[in-house]
């Protein structure tokens, strides 16, 4: 009980340093960093050799920029390049076009736009690339920040071409039952679906006189209706075909029906006159972005004959040097994958730059916005490092694990209602959907193999409840919280972001743990 307490340290001095102190991002980060560091020379249970704080350091550093940082360079300068070419004008009038109601235009761009790139690339993508449209559009840059921080949410689950779920299911052998993980993943995550758009309707009715009129009149519930029904094919996808295209698929066909429903219901303002948008022009103001999605399904596992072809370019390195038995208290594999055309990042670039030259941009031009991006996003990026740094150390020294043992002590054959828990706190120390899985799917798959050994169906459902608790965790993690402060330019407001997303995320915590604990209850 008391690695227990000691290992919430750093992570509860990062939320107050963030949240109650205002600090910044940066102090908050490598102050419960070295927190961290210094616990692991104190307690003897997480004591790890020198070498082995500097690799865990050195790790965290490299994760830190691939592939996040060189996703959030390459997702924002697809966006930049679009505003010194004009082409983004072109899109904002598009969206205008399709309505003047900012509620609309939130749940098309963070709901269903912003899902369908969380399919596709993810790692922070779908909240740089709506926020920084809807700030063009309008949007309070704080409230746009936090519509799509609530909207990159249950999305995450199946994230990157389904990589949190699939990962797991082929590492823990659970793929030989059938889809039951991602058919438990999407069932789990069914409810909040149908509650997230209302919660981004009441946030972007701000946008309109204040608030003053209520925000669920005006035919706006049957695009919210219409948003729902996308995403409720979810589990039709998940259990027929897979984690790998639910996310993308299921975010498509919601947007596709939201626009439906807005032409329909929706009037727009008095007097208001749709602008003129050629054909070609919007070909040519959407491309980079059609691109994205050609260039990243194309080199996914989806394509598998290209995605094969281009797997020799993938590459790692064990930071330990082989000497991880010794060096980590975790024994984990230290090694980072450099998935050098694999990662969205190549496609995203790749995209961007023929697009660029399709649109008639000058490469000196482009040159000029790549560099003055990559610039102005290095002090967001240096924050992202200290927080993969950090959830490094508490990885390796084994402080994560005394973190997962003190919770499975606390609430024995409870397990269930908590297990949904495991997952928000490994993506707010991580970022990543993905990674949370890691650290904490072979606990889950441990207890639910405890509780009734040899089903694969418990452990399934332990999994997924890992994996739909992570996306919740997903909009208090640091690194996505200043991902989006640094798309909307309010770096040093993260502490104000974090207060309000942190108590959507506690509901949603809790939901997740009784639906476990009712699905727990009906297996075991």
């Amino acid at each position: 009980m008391s690695l227990f307490l000691i290992g919430l340290v750093p992570i509860v001095l990062f939320l107050v340093l963030l949240a109650v102190l205002k600090k910044s991002a940066m102090f908050s980060a490598y102050a419960s960093l070295v927190t961290a560091i210094v616990l692991t020379f104190l307690v003897p249970a997480w004591r790890m050799p020198i070498q082995g704080i500097l690799a865990s350091i050195i790790e965290g550093f490299a994760v830190a920029w691939m592939p996040i940082g060189f996703v959030v360079i390459a997702a924002l300068f697809a966006y930049d390049l679009s505003v010194k070419t004009g082409k983004i004008e072109t899109v904002k009038k598009m969206l205008g076009n399709i309505t003047t109601d900012k509620r609309a235009q939130a749940l098309v761009l963070a709901w269903g736009f912003g899902g369908f790139i969380e399919g596709i690339a993810g790692y922070g993508t779908a909240v740089a690339i709506p926020a920084a449209i809807m700030v063009s559009l309008g949007f309070n840059p704080l409230n746009a920040a936090l519509i799509c921080l609530i909207a990159n949410s249950t999305p995450t689950a199946f994230g990157t071409v389904g990589l949190p779920v699939t990962t797991m299911v082929s590492k823990l052998g659970l793929d030989k039952a059938g889809n039951f993980t991602p058919l438990f993943t999407s069932l789990l995550l069914l409810i909040l679906t149908c509650i997230i758009p209302f919660i981004i309707v009441k946030m972007a009715n701000k946008e309109i006189e204040n608030g003053k009129n209520p925000a669920f009149g005006k035919g706006i519930i049957f695009v919210i209706l219409a948003s729902i029904l996308g995403y409720l094919i979810q589990p039709f996808i998940a259990f027929n075909m897979g984690a790998e295209l639910t996310t993308i698929l299921s975010s498509l066909v919601a947007m596709i029906l939201m626009i439906i429903s807005i032409k329909i219901f929706i009037k727009n303002d008095e007097g208001f006159v749709k602008a003129d948008v050629t054909g070609k022009d919007a070909l040519l103001a959407w491309l980079p972005y059609i691109l994205m999605i050609v260039l990243i399904v194309g080199t996914s596992p989806v394509v598998a004959h290209i995605h094969e072809l281009l797997e020799p370019t993938t590459t790692k390195f064990n930071f330990a040097l082989g000497n991880q038995a010794a060096w980590f208290r975790d024994g984990g594999d230290p090694s980072v994958t450099f998935k050098w055309l694999l990662a969205p990042a190549a496609p995203l670039f790749l995209a961007t730059v023929l697009a660029g030259f399709v649109q008639r941009a000058k490469i000196k031009d482009m040159g000029s916005v790549l560099w003055h991006t990559t610039v102005h996003k290095i002090p967001s990026l240096t924050v992202i490092m200290g927080i993969v740094a950090l959830s490094v150390v508490m990885k390796h020294s084994g402080m994560i694990q005394s973190i997962a043992d003190g919770f499975v002590n606390l609430t024995g054959k409870g397990f269930p209602l908590i297990s949904p828990f495991l997952g928000t706190i490994g993506t707010f120390v991580t970022g990543s959907d993905l990674s949370s899985n890691l650290l904490f799917g072979d606990l889950q798959h441990s207890v639910a193999e405890g509780l009734k050994p040899g089903s694969d169906m418990l452990k399934s459902l332990f999994i997924a409840s890992n994996t739909a608790g992570a996306t919740g965790g997903k909009m208090i993690s640091p690194q996505n919280i200043a991902i989006a402060a640094s798309t909307v330019g309010l770096v040093g407001q993260e502490g104000d972001m974090l207060k309000f997303t942190i108590k959507y995320s506690v509901v949603y915590a809790i939901i997740l743990g009784v639906l476990v604990f009712i699905g727990s209850g009906m297996i075991a």
